[in-house]
């Protein structure tokens, strides 16, 4: 297998956090193994062939969400990410051949909408400069055992004190709320609305209406990508080029990166008859599918958090409350992708001459009504019938992901339910493809005899090729329930689990979802490595 009889860590999974973790893990010297199922690393941040000649995002787009700090730290420039220059911005067509341009000099909105959203795009980036260091690191110990806690406390206090007493008062307010509130009371404009709450719903199981729902406008517009209507950045290569260039950096740091390589358990032991520890059992490696056991002194896992406790642990090990409260988490998916093939550029009514509109999002759904009615589709079980759209064509930005004159484009299709009541995604794959071609044909003139390729990922697709409970990107809803001191349980947000040894690293844990990298990095600094050569002979419990 390798020159380590036992390795410090072994990585769970190659997503874009796992990776981080590893690499971090790496350069500070751990002896680390990355085990993925797939054939390659990346998991949902990927690019793929689907057509001959035709590259795509396989579930997310851009990469403007990941730390800068990171691609620093891990020098994924020196491992081959390139990110291309930030191109357009946000458009929506509406009906009869209008169009809603944001993101430029001017958008066509009243002078009263135009101030609102200054305002509000100056207030939402003053709360992300206070709360950036709640994401970009672990969150402060409740139970604070050292002076060292207390201070992480007195600094946060001071970032709040420093919004003043009317923003922090309006921030408390603010983070509970629907987004539809939050909107409603600033804005006129139906179009423009809904155009401000498609990021904050972007991967979640809320809609509008729902409580909480206002969280997701910090959440995916952090302090370090300034602007609420911010555009998509691109990878030269795709999604795919930066989990290359972490794997890169992971194994140029000394990571052994093992691909097609499928965990069944992790390897646990009881610690009763061990010295004493916070917990009754222990992680001591991992066993492989063909039966080949890994030892390590820290497992961390990249899985969501009831596939790693339930399925690779095992409810033996886990008090009944445990197997309870991971049983009960919810994970709902709510995304399905679509790819898209085309011999041209799309042309929508209404649109600005030129392609500066195109190197951007479009938006489909003009309405939070649109919105909260695709969101009551999805909750009852049905197949979206005017789902909504985020559009991206990643091939004006990067030729290489598609032939001369050709373009690929990326649909993330939202809401669309894990489990349908009345028939199954295998019979409704295809017509949800339709259904998409159909609502963009509705704005753009002749654009279904524009595809040459349909390619359709499903929430069960998405469950099935990367092992997530229920379908979701997010391995954990993000609600109220489920942030900050609750992810993914209460207790657990310091990355440990009731397994000593044994910590989680995907976007089920602290700050969440989205091709940001902190889980992975967060995770890496709070791996405490146990004392060499104080474990008993390891022992498998499947």
């Amino acid at each position: 297998m390798s020159p380590f009889t036992q390795y410090d860590v072994a990585v769970i999974g190659a997503g874009h956090n796992a990776l981080v973790a590893a690499a971090l893990l790496a350069r500070a010297g751990r002896s680390v193994i990355v085990l993925e199922q797939g054939a390659t690393v990346g998991g949902s941040v990927a690019t793929e062939e689907f057509a001959p000649g035709f590259r795509a995002p396989l579930c997310f787009a851009g990469v403007e969400l990941f730390h800068p700090k990171l691609i620093g730290d891990l020098e994924l420039e020196k491992h081959g990410l390139r990110l291309l220059p930030d191109r357009g911005g946000t458009g929506m067509p509406l009906a009869n051949g209008r169009w809603l341009g944001l993101g430029g000099p001017d958008n066509g909105l009243p002078a009263k909408d135009r101030a609102a959203l200054a305002a509000f795009a100056s207030f939402t980036a003053r709360m992300a400069r206070v709360l950036a260091p709640l994401q970009t690191g672990p969150l402060p110990a409740l139970r604070a055992k050292g002076f060292g806690d207390m201070l992480e406390f007195l600094k946060l206090a001071v970032r709040l004190r420093g919004l003043g007493a009317r923003d922090l008062g309006e921030m408390l307010r603010f983070l509970p709320m629907p987004v539809q509130d939050v909107l409603d009371e600033r804005f006129e404009n139906d179009a423009l609305k809904a155009a401000l709450a498609m990021p904050a719903l972007t991967g979640a199981w809320l809609g509008p209406r729902s409580a909480g729902s206002a969280w997701g406008l910090l959440h995916h517009r952090p302090a370090w990508r300034n602007g609420l209507l911010a555009p998509p950045r691109f990878a030269a290569g795709g999604p795919g080029a930066l989990t290359a260039a972490l794997a890169a950096s992971a194994s140029a740091h000394g990571a052994d990166i093992r691909t097609g390589t499928r965990v069944r358990a992790i390897l646990v032991e009881d610690r009763a008859a061990t010295a004493a520890g916070e917990g009754s059992a222990r992680a001591i490696g991992v066993l492989l599918e063909d039966g080949r056991e890994i030892p390590s002194r820290t497992v961390v896992s990249g899985a969501d958090p009831r596939s790693t406790l339930l399925d690779l642990v095992g409810p033996r090990w886990l008090d009944p409350e445990v197997v309870r409260a991971v049983g009960n988490l919810r994970a709902h998916g709510s995304v399905a992708i679509v790819k898209l093939a085309l011999d041209r550029k799309p042309r929508f009514e209404g649109a600005p001459e030129g392609d500066a509109h195109l190197a951007g999002r479009i938006r489909i759904g003009a309405s939070l009504e649109y919105l909260e009615r695709a969101f009551d589709c999805a909750k009852y079980g049905r197949v979206p019938e005017r789902p909504v759209l985020e559009i991206t064509l990643p091939s004006l930005a990067d030729g290489s992901l598609a032939p001369a004159g050709r373009h690929v484009m990326h649909v993330w299709v939202q809401y669309t339910a894990s489990d349908l009541r009345e028939t199954s995604w295998e019979s409704a794959r295809e017509s949800l493809g339709r259904t998409v071609i159909g609502l963009i044909g509705e704005h753009a003139p002749d654009f279904a005899d524009s595809v040459l390729h349909t390619d359709v990922l499903t929430p069960l697709d998405i469950e099935q090729r990367f092992g997530l409970s229920g379908g979701c990107l997010y391995h954990a809803d993000m609600t109220l329930d489920q942030l900050l001191y609750m992810r993914p349980l209460p207790g657990w947000y310091r990355y440990r689990t009731p397994i000593d040894n044994l910590y989680l690293c995907g976007p089920g844990t602290h700050p969440g979802g989205g091709v940001t990298g902190l889980p992975g990095r967060n995770a890496a600094s709070r791996v405490q490595m146990p004392v060499a050569g104080t474990r008993p002979a390891a022992r498998l419990m499947a």
